[in-house]
């Protein structure tokens, strides 16, 4: 998570609680550790937070050395003035695609800083440092990139001469290096007012609350090969074996029709040959690329996937010109090719990645409810069996095996066998894992974050986290109640009463979980007194990714009781199992559980004849 001076303190707040650079203290401590307040250690602030790099901290004090105020809009109209629109989007374009990687943006930072005055370049590295507040900044990071791609492309023609100073000032100054002032001014904009007086979420103000919760959700790493993977299982497998819902047609068959005819290979395809493209070296690689010369596909095959995936630069500019606030980004993630002629610039590399993954669920619900409004209904039950299947088969391949060569895993049918009456359903999970001296429960949901808590919308993300964790807790409770009985009946998975349960939601879509979001959690379940008896372990909260990461450590030895009590009792408790897991398992040798590596190869067999790029680029996301 790269986050910059999120708050600004309002004219009425107390000295006290502001930092020289204008942030607000938050009454967590954690918070305040993440900006350098207070000598609070945090494994997780050390780990998963950093904070961005923005204009006013080295151009401010700058201009305050020659008495003048600085002017964020002055700097941002005579910047504009320097490049076409166009330009500026492929450096930003190039920029973004170094945020997420430490030596990339070192080297960005090494070429913008050698070519600006020595003065300058001391006061910046100075900033850099932690010389503000005592945080240190990463140079560039991907959220103010973006909206300077934004601000380029909605930028009201200038009136008038620019300021004579500041042009001089930027006489000569190369596209990436303005490119980059551009995104530092753009991370100034993102500043907002903390209110004061307003209602806590997860122990800290709304405000600031939900500015965590938007970067996590904006900035959760992804894992390419994953979700490759993933997305050839779901629907090419398990679509074919549905038995809940009902559909009018099978999944691929809607894909198709809602891709105007596009195969999920020709998808896939086209997508991966953007991204490697675009990857292959994120400094100096190429900006603008021809798809039509990475795919053996006919041309007319590359004209639907880019009307589908693309925008020329008009159309971009009144899509995001709706786009005013700072988590606004749908036109990106729909659409994240710019087209330039016959070439494109990918302007951000995830959101490629998920709309040609992820994505094409909700392509597919767009389309079935064009004829009828609830008709995503259906669709979105269908979508959430195929994923639960698709857990279920991470679940199995973390169970251990017995001596005996059979299976510790078990099924909802097997607590509804043991537990149900004629009269009754008892309460069940999707599956779990009796490990003899503790027992895993695990409850498999698909709701993803709505786009209004994308956005930052409190109260949509309230009942987001109502739908996806807090409503499934209940089952968990329930079945945990039951195998904990003395006696377990005769059809009980378990030989005797677990005394020990890890309660695990498994999310299909990634869920924000930080010290904020696993405050509110907690707090929703004390209120209710849902998984609060004695022996039940915190709560887990995982994604796909973190359940494939689980196997694969099962498969090298690591037992997941041992794992996520270490996880949930430690440093790294109130984050992520993902930071849990980069920060004390990094490094580790691990292979992808067979049946992930299966589904890899069976997608690779089904692109890699369809690609024209070279053979060595496919291992880019094993």
């Amino acid at each position: 998570m790269i986050i910059g001076p999120l708050m600004v303190a309002t004219s009425t707040a107390p000295a006290a609680k502001t930092t020289p650079a204008g942030l607000v203290v938050p009454d967590l401590s954690w918070t305040a550790a993440r900006l350098g307040l207070v000598p609070v250690p945090d494994a997780w602030l050390e780990t998963a937070v950093r904070a961005y790099l923005t204009a006013d901290e080295y151009l401010g004090p700058m201009e305050k050395a020659r008495g003048i105020s600085f002017d964020p809009d002055a700097w941002t109209s005579a910047l504009l003035r320097l490049y076409p629109g166009e330009l500026y989007v492929q450096f930003l374009a190039s920029l973004n695609r170094c945020t997420r990687f430490k030596e990339a943006v070192l080297e960005c930072q090494r070429r913008f800083l050698s070519r600006l005055s020595p003065g300058l370049r001391e006061l910046i590295e100075a900033v850099l440092a932690g010389g503000t507040d005592g945080q240190p900044r990463w140079f560039l990071a991907r959220q103010p990139v973006l909206r300077a791609m934004r601000l380029v492309l909605t930028a009201e023609p200038s009136q008038g001469d620019p300021d004579p100073r500041i042009a001089k000032f930027l006489t000569g100054m190369d596209p990436e290096t303005a490119a980059a002032m551009l995104v530092h001014l753009a991370g100034d904009s993102l500043r907002r007012p903390q209110p004061e007086g307003e209602r806590q979420l997860g122990g800290i103000g709304e405000s600031l609350a939900m500015e965590v919760v938007c970067n996590q959700i904006f900035n959760e790493p992804h894992d390419t090969g994953g979700m490759l993977s993933r997305t050839w299982a779901l629907w090419t497998r398990h679509a074919t074996t549905m038995h809940r819902e009902k559909l009018s047609k099978d999944p691929l068959a809607l894909l198709e029709e809602a891709t105007t005819g596009l195969k999920l290979a020709e998808l896939l395809a086209l997508g991966f040959a953007c991204w490697v493209k675009t990857v292959e070296n994120r400094v100096d690689g190429p900006v603008r690329i021809n798809p039509f010369i990475l795919v053996k596909l006919p041309r007319e095959t590359v004209e639907r996937f880019l009307a589908l995936f693309s925008m020329t630069f008009k159309e971009l500019a009144v899509e995001l010109g709706a786009c005013e606030l700072p988590w606004q980004m749908l036109p990106l993630q729909t659409r994240p090719l710019l087209r330039l002629g016959d070439e494109v610039v990918v302007l951000d590399e995830p959101f490629l990645w998920e709309a040609v993954t992820t994505g094409l669920f909700w392509r597919v619900s767009d389309y079935v409810r064009l004829g009828e409004p609830d008709a995503w209904k259906p669709w979105a039950g269908a979508y959430a069996e195929m994923t639960e299947a698709l857990a279920e088969e991470l679940i199995q391949a973390i169970t251990p095996i017995l001596l005996d060569g059979s299976s510790a895993y078990f099924s909802e049918e097997d607590i509804r066998k043991a537990f149900g009456t004629k009269k009754q359903t008892p309460p069940n999970i999707d599956a779990g894992i009796d490990f003899t001296i503790s027992v895993a429960l695990f409850e498999v949901v698909n709701k993803a974050m709505s786009l209004k808590a994308r956005t930052g919308v409190t109260e949509a993300f309230k009942t987001d986290v109502e739908q996806a964790i807090v409503e499934k807790t209940e089952q968990l409770d329930g079945t945990a109640k039951l195998l904990r009985r003395d006696p377990q009946p005769a059809g009980s998975p378990l030989a005797k009463p677990a005394t020990k349960v890890f309660p695990v939601v498994v999310c299909g879509n990634h869920f924000p979980l930080n010290p904020v979001t696993r405050n509110h959690i907690e707090e929703r379940l004390r209120g209710t007194s849902v998984l609060q008896d004695p022996g039940t372990q915190p709560l887990a909260v995982i994604d796909l990714d973190e359940l494939e990461s689980l196997a694969s450590l099962a498969k090298a030895g690591d037992l997941l009781p041992d794992l996520l009590a270490d996880w949930l009792s430690g440093p790294f408790k109130k984050g992520s199992l993902t930071t849990y897991l980069s920060s004390v398992h990094g490094g580790k040798p691990l292979e992808r559980p067979p049946v992930v590596k299966a589904d890899l190869k069976d997608a690779y067999a089904a692109i890699t004849p369809l690609l024209d790029v070279r053979d060595d680029t496919l291992a880019m996301s094993a």
